[in-house]
Parts: C-alpha cells; sequence; structure tokens
C-alpha cells in the first residue's frame, strides 16, 4: 500500500528533481500472462509490462536504441529525459506479448537474439535448464566434476554454485551442460510445460516478424557465453556468427550487441568492434570507461519480482548511476 501512495502523493516528481543525468536504457527479458509456477524470475507479467509502458510514455521520450546512441554519441542536446527499450535472449513472448504492447502505445525497442535458438529449435537457454533442474531436484547434483549440494547447490571442493561455475567455465561450459542434461533429462519435460516462458523465437517464425518498423533486431551472442571468460578467437566467433546468422534472416545490418550477464573486459570489446558492431551495451560498466566511451553504454535492469510502483521508484533511484 505503500508504493502505490507514493506515486499517487507525487514522489516520482520529488525524485525527478534530484537527477542530472538525461538519458537511460532499460532491460527487459520476458514478458508473460502466466502467473505463478514460474520457475525463475526472467519473465514480467504483461499488465505490470504495460502499466511502465504507460508511465514512460507520459513521463519521459521514447527513442529507439540507435537514436540514443547518437543522440549521446553527437552530444545532442536533450530537453526531456530520454529512454530506450531493449530486451534480452529472444523469448518467443516478446513477440506474441511485449510486441503487441509496444505497438498499441507505439513505443520502439531493440530486441537481442541468441543467435543459436534461430537454427535450433530445440535450444535452451542454459540458465533456463539449470533453473529447471535445480527447480525440480531434491537431491545433491552429483557430476563428474563436483558434486553441488541440495538446497543451494554449492560445490564446496570448486568453491562455487553450479550457475557461477557455469558462467565462468568458458571453453568447458558445453561439455558440463551436456553431461547435466544428460544426468537430468527432467529440464526436457518441464521445459514443455512451460513454452511461453522458455521457447526462444526460430528463424521461421522470425520472418513473419522481420519488417516490425518499431524493432531493431541486435545480437546476444550465439550461444549466450559470458564473453570475459572466453580467448579471442572464441569471442570474436561467439559475437561475428550471430551477427551473421541474424543479418541473413532478417536481410537487415546488425549493428547492436549485448554482452550475456553484462560479462565483458576490454578484449571482448576490441572483438565486437572487429565484428562489425557498432552500439554495444553492458549491465554496469567493469572498467574506467563510465559515460565516456559512445561506443559502449550501460542499462538499468527492471525487476521481474517486484511491482510497477517498485519498479519505478527503483529506476528513478538509480537513474543518476545507470544513466548518462
Amino acid at each position: 500500500m505503500i508504493l502505490p501512495l507514493c506515486l499517487k502523493t507525487g514522489i516520482d516528481k520529488l525524485i525527478g528533481v534530484f537527477i542530472n543525468k538525461k538519458c537511460i536504457i532499460l532491460n527487459f527479458h520476458g514478458v508473460t500472462t502466466i502467473s505463478g509456477n514460474r520457475f525463475n524470475n526472467r519473465h514480467i507479467d504483461a499488465k505490470e509490462f504495460e502499466k511502465l509502458i504507460l508511465y514512460f510514455k507520459n513521463n519521459f521520450n521514447i527513442v529507439s536504441l540507435p537514436k540514443l546512441f547518437e543522440m549521446y554519441s553527437s552530444k545532442e542536446k536533450v530537453n526531456k529525459k530520454t529512454i530506450a527499450l531493449t530486451f534480452d535472449d529472444g523469448y518467443i513472448n516478446n513477440f506474441t506479448v511485449a510486441l503487441p504492447i509496444l505497438k498499441k502505445h507505439n513505443v520502439p525497442a531493440t530486441f537481442y537474439l541468441i543467435s543459436e535458438g534461430l537454427v535450433n529449435k530445440e535450444f535452451y537457454v542454459w540458465p533456463d535448464v539449470i533453473d529447471l533442474i535445480q527447480k525440480n531436484t531434491k537431491t545433491d547434483i552429483q557430476l563428474s566434476f563436483g558434486t553441488f549440494k541440495y538446497p543451494g547447490f554449492y560445490c564446496q571442493e570448486l568453491k562455487t554454485n553450479l550457475v557461477d561455475l557455469m558462467k565462468k567455465s568458458a571453453e568447458k561450459r558445453e561439455e558440463y551442460l551436456n553431461e547435466i542434461k544428460q544426468k537430468y533429462p527432467i529440464y526436457h519435460t518441464e521445459a514443455a510445460k512451460f513454452p511461453e516462458l522458455i521457447k526462444l523465437i526460430n528463424k521461421e517464425q522470425l520472418l513473419n516478424y522481420k519488417n516490425e518498423a518499431l524493432i531493431e533486431y541486435g545480437s546476444h551472442t550465439h550461444l549466450h557465453y559470458n564473453l570475459e571468460f572466453l580467448n579471442s578467437e572464441k569471442c570474436f566467433e561467439e559475437v561475428s556468427v550471430s551477427k551473421k546468422i541474424i543479418e541473413e534472416c532478417i536481410q537487415k545490418p546488425v549493428i547492436s550487441l549485448a554482452f550475456p550477464d553484462g560479462s565483458y573486459n576490454s578484449e571482448t570489446i576490441e572483438q565486437c568492434k572487429k565484428a562489425g558492431y557498432e552500439n554495444v551495451t553492458v549491465v554496469t560498466y567493469k572498467l574506467n570507461e563510465v559515460n565516456k566511451n559512445p561506443y559502449l553504454l550501460s542499462r538499468f535492469t527492471i525487476s521481474n519480482s517486484t511491482t510497477f510502483e517498485s519498479n519505478v521508484l527503483r529506476l528513478l533511484k538509480d537513474f543518476n548511476k545507470f544513466g548518462f
């Protein structure tokens, strides 16, 4: 009751007085009509999402991501606080649930696609696979490379939990993931129950949306690796293969890329430039390039486990931190 009252009394306008940054990029993942029975927090409720869209339209100037990069790099004078919307991974619900809402309110967005999902209809993003297994496993997860103790699935020998190991394992990740899937096939059965929450768009489906005027398509890499843990050759392969596959599908240049999990280093940036990307987004800056590199901008992530009011107040509170 307190947060809705805060907005009704105009506290958001008061907070806005103390915001000195002009622009910010927002990050979503999925948008869903399914309530309850969720195995992760990657999808925001469609009604909450539309409330946010209406608030954004009433309080901000909403532009496309390429336009925001252009404004920033040219140091264009911005009179009204401006935002751009982005969506990671390429979940099918971005097209079946989010897109109709965006079109209803004439709001542009960038959809970052994991390109393996385009060419492999059986592909699931690895964090979804791990989430499904962990949610449906009430014992230790025992693998050749370690035992991950229930309920937190922490491996004492490796001093890490299963999710963090997968993030940092670089080239060995697919080997680990294949073993996990073979030993715990329950993930596949459970995934079939939640197609709206786990399926990525495939190439045939994307062809129906390739000319959407409001949508820019960008890359979220090919296999969703945490790029800072890859060597230069593998990193370049991840970003260049993804670019090629998406471009072949939509018949348009792909100039935008978002780092999975916000993971990058200076070499990652160089490989993305080499592959031909013009705009790159992170979650938070890891190097010394805060608001200094027009090629690289941070994003504020919208929470999928809280309310519309809470998200609005979080955004305003952190606007100066993530904005530019």
